[in-house]
């Protein structure tokens, strides 16, 4: 069961910002997932929402500036809003996944060529609501690991997730249905992730579910409930 620190360690450390995924990755995050948007001078920047009220101190929208003003704003805890450049570079120093999802039509080919300037071709992927985008990524690089996002559950999730030539399925958790875990789980080809995740209980009903990871805002919490978990299960196996 791997554990995907959603937008960093947001329960803790302020969202999306380098501050977030360090703590993630040192907490021992498999991965973490950050969110991009564009400037208005085609800069890639990590941040959720489209305007900059919830996150920093700024106002307006995100697509209205440049990446110098951005840059002046406080993501909190004097956290500045990072590039995906830091992103890639924080993933490359703990050398762990980077989950990147793609709010914005058209960012793919600048994502994918940023990433392979990294070196990182095989240590993210690209997710997105936006399955036209994942669609064409993939079939100019098949190499990169993509994955599609649902809030909801569609008829066929299985040949959702094959007509966007994706390799993953990251599904809200509070939307999934029995039959959803039935045609998904175990599927050749098909990685099922969920979000959000958050509590003991919901962690042990996505290990029930056999998924393969869960997306939580509290990284840290859900890896000593893991380390607990499997103690436990050390524990009676050996009795």
């Amino acid at each position: 069961m791997k554990i995907i620190a959603h937008r960093g360690a947001r329960a803790s450390e302020p969202e999306n910002t380098v501050r977030a995924m360090n703590k993630a990755f040192e907490c021992g995050a498999d991965a973490v997932e950050v969110d991009l948007r564009f400037t208005c001078d085609h800069k890639l920047v990590v941040i959720h929402d489209d305007t900059l009220e919830r996150t920093t101190n700024g106002t307006g929208k995100v697509s209205d500036m440049t990446i110098e003003q951005l840059r002046a704003l406080d993501a909190g805890k004097g956290e500045r809003i990072p590039e995906l450049s830091e992103a890639l570079s924080v993933a490359k120093r703990y050398s762990r996944p980077l989950v990147i999802e793609l709010k914005e039509e058209g960012m793919e080919w600048q994502v994918l060529e940023e990433v392979t300037e990294a070196g990182l071709g095989d240590k993210v992927t690209i997710s997105s609501f936006i399955h036209t985008s994942l669609r064409n990524l993939k079939e100019k690089a098949p190499e990169i690991k993509t994955g599609v996002i649902i809030a909801s559950v569609p008829v066929n999730p299985v040949r959702l997730v094959q007509d966007a030539k994706a390799d993953v399925i990251f599904a809200k958790y509070s939307r999934i249905t029995r039959e959803f875990i039935d045609a998904c789980v175990g599927y050749e080809g098909i990685e099922v992730y969920l979000w959000t995740v958050n509590t003991i209980d919901d962690l042990n009903n996505a290990i029930s579910y056999g998924v393969d990871g869960v997306v939580t805002d509290n990284p840290c919490e859900l890896i000593r409930m893991r380390m607990s978990m499997s103690m436990s299960t050390s524990m009676s196996a050996g009795a």
